[in-house]
């Protein structure tokens, strides 16, 4: 009897250290990757049509995250409550994440994962009793369902504001590329590609304007493995020269913005650089709707498409409905000493695993930056990715309450066409200029 005991405490520790997941079942699975199913959650006064501002704000306390709240408080922007929507994930993905729970392996702290078949690696509630509750909602984050797959964006216009007036400073427009490599996000059958046993996924940003920084390209290759650094170039154009970014460059202010490479989609830095902890799980109100429910812009407008516009102090708000959903809390801290951040508290959506509210901390534990993703519903979106019946970007905005500016991100969000094979290669970016 006692060395049965002893045996079942070895195999129990050795799945927590070495993440194999837990043996949830079907109909917890589902529940997990569904979690509308039974009804959207409800809060007192949270519905249709009501304004939450600085006279409010104090009655919907608890269903605000702590920084939106003081931004509210002070005046600085209202938030319109608007219908709740929900777009679960294609049974395709399910499987594939069901198939995910059974075998994925994870060194936790260290980066490494295994048996990962698609999906979301651990398709279950987290639990405050597991040390490794929140490194595990990060590796949903890094497999979620953020975009539909192969996508382009164009125009993807940055506004970089005075926080305090709106004045765009200074305005860029990019032509970005995201591909699936892997088939690991994939719904589809995955295209392959050079790399692609190494590479999960692959973007390609290149300026178009303005003309100082016309042709500057960053081509970024995420791994599979999250222990080794990501292969990142920054192409200058003007110089027609090519530098590797360090590990410190992801924290750098990108091309003059509020944003790091690693702030990226609410997260793109390697999880072994970071310590994790799950905070726990809340109804909270997140900027979730449909496209045309918003109000729109007719600047850099197209003949299929306006821009979310901009409200609030310094016109750093998407002007846009919120809706009540349930969401995780995972605190990240980093592990370097030099790291300009000394912690981060992301707010992760439960049915998309978008990371739609990051309050981040500078080394003094000052509050630093606010990012504020704005999430379309697949029905307001193009056709092409409507059908895909994905949530996707719409309006994004990170501001920077200690230098008083903001950097505002507006999206068309496209299917991408069939590329060259070496599309993601310096080749092929030099070959355009």
């Amino acid at each position: 009897m006692k060395n049965n005991v002893s045996k079942a405490l070895i195999v129990g520790l050795a799945m927590g250290l070495t993440g194999v997941a837990t043996a949830a079942t079907e109909a917890e699975i589902d529940a997990f990757m569904n979690p509308y199913a039974k009804g959207f959650p409800s809060a007192p006064g949270v519905k249709e049509g009501v304004v939450i501002d600085k006279n409010n704000a104090d009655q919907f306390k608890a269903v605000l995250t702590p920084r939106i709240y003081d931004q509210i408080k002070a005046g600085n922007t209202t938030i319109n409550i608007g219908k709740q929507l929900s777009a679960p994930a294609p049974a395709a993905y399910v499987a594939a994440s069901k198939k995910s729970e059974a075998t994925t392996k994870v060194e936790f702290g260290m980066g490494k994962i295994t048996g990962y078949q698609g999906g979301l690696p651990y398709p279950y509630e987290p639990s405050a009793s597991d040390p490794h509750a929140g490194e595990k909602l990060a590796w949903n984050v890094r497999y979620g369902l953020e975009i539909p797959d192969d996508i382009a964006i164009g125009p993807f216009v940055w506004e970089y504001r005075d926080a305090n007036t709106g004045k765009i400073n200074r305005t860029v427009d990019m032509d970005p590329s995201y591909i699936s490599n892997t088939g690991f996000r994939t719904m589809n059958k995955p295209q392959h590609m050079p790399g692609s046993e190494e590479f999960f996924n692959l973007d390609l940003i290149t300026v178009k304007s303005p003309q100082d920084l016309y042709g500057t390209a960053l081509l970024f290759k995420r791994r599979v493995d999250s222990s080794r650094d990501d292969d990142g170039q920054l192409y200058l154009g003007f110089q027609r020269r090519a530098r590797r970014l360090s590990t410190s460059a992801t924290t750098d202010p990108f091309l003059g913005s509020n944003f790091m490479i690693e702030e990226f989609r609410g997260f793109n830095g390697k999880l072994s650089d970071f310590n994790w902890k799950y905070v726990g799980t809340k109804n909270l109100l997140t900027a979730y709707y449909t496209h045309k429910d918003a109000k729109l812009r007719d600047d850099y407008k197209t003949n299929d498409w306006r821009f979310t516009s901009f409200k609030g102090k310094g016109q750093c708000w998407a002007d846009a409905p919120w809706s009540l959903r349930k969401t995780y809390i995972i605190e990240a801290t980093p592990k370097r000493p030099d790291h300009p951040v000394l912690k981060r508290t992301m707010y992760i959506d439960a049915e998309s695993f978008h990371v739609v509210v990051t309050e981040i901390y500078d080394r003094k534990n000052e509050f630093w930056k606010l990012l504020v993703q704005g999430i379309g519903h697949p029905s307001g979106q193009l056709p092409e990715v409507a059908k895909k019946n994905v949530w996707t970007w719409d309006a994004d905005s990170m501001i920077d309450v200690q230098a008083n500016q903001c950097t505002t991100l507006n999206f068309r969000v496209k299917s991408l066409e069939t590329v060259p094979a070496n599309f993601y290669t310096l080749e092929y970016i030099r070959s355009r200029q």
